[in-house]
């Protein structure tokens, strides 16, 4: 911007450039209102037919209003990055420890191996109602034994598995 006679876009934009920069800061603030009018002035230069532009000062305004709102959106892009990664970090790591889940599976194992001592429909029963949330009704009927022999089977499976994992 050295030059004894500057072009027309230039002239213009020096004689706007405060007046530009009051408009950038109250958009997006006044610490990024310097890069957005580089950012305007470097991509109306480019433009070849800088001449034929009516107003130029219209063009200057435009351009830097667009780059302020790209500017704006950036800055919030950032904003919730930095935000979601730092909502990951206060999140509880809630799996067990290793000892916790060694109990656990060991737990797993005797309560598989007491119910494998049951009679078959009484693991039938238990298991229908337990992990298939069927009620005493529905596997009254899907094992063709009355509600009341489905009730025995549970509480017997219920004791008995009781019983072995208190042990």
């Amino acid at each position: 911007m050295s030059q004894q006679h500057p072009d027309r876009l230039t002239r213009v934009f020096l004689g706007a450039r405060e007046t530009l920069r009051q408009f950038v800061s109250r958009r997006i603030g006044p610490e990024e209102a310097d890069d957005v009018l580089q950012d305007t002035w470097l991509r109306l230069s480019q433009h070849r037919e800088q001449e034929d532009w009516r107003e130029p000062r219209a063009m200057l305004f435009a351009t830097a209003g667009n780059l302020s709102i790209d500017r704006w959106r950036w800055q919030q892009r950032q904003q919730t990055l930095v935000t979601e990664e730092a909502g990951w970090e206060l999140c509880p790591d809630e799996r067990p420890d290793p000892a916790t889940c060694l109990e656990q599976r060991r737990q797993v194992l005797r309560l598989d191996a007491a119910l494998a001592e049951l009679p078959p429909a009484c693991r039938q029963a238990f298991l229908l109602n337990r992990l298939d949330g069927l009620s005493h009704r529905e596997i009254a009927q899907q094992l063709g034994i009355s509600c009341k022999t489905v009730q025995r089977h549970i509480e017997k499976a219920l004791g008995h598995c009781l019983q072995r994992l208190g042990d």
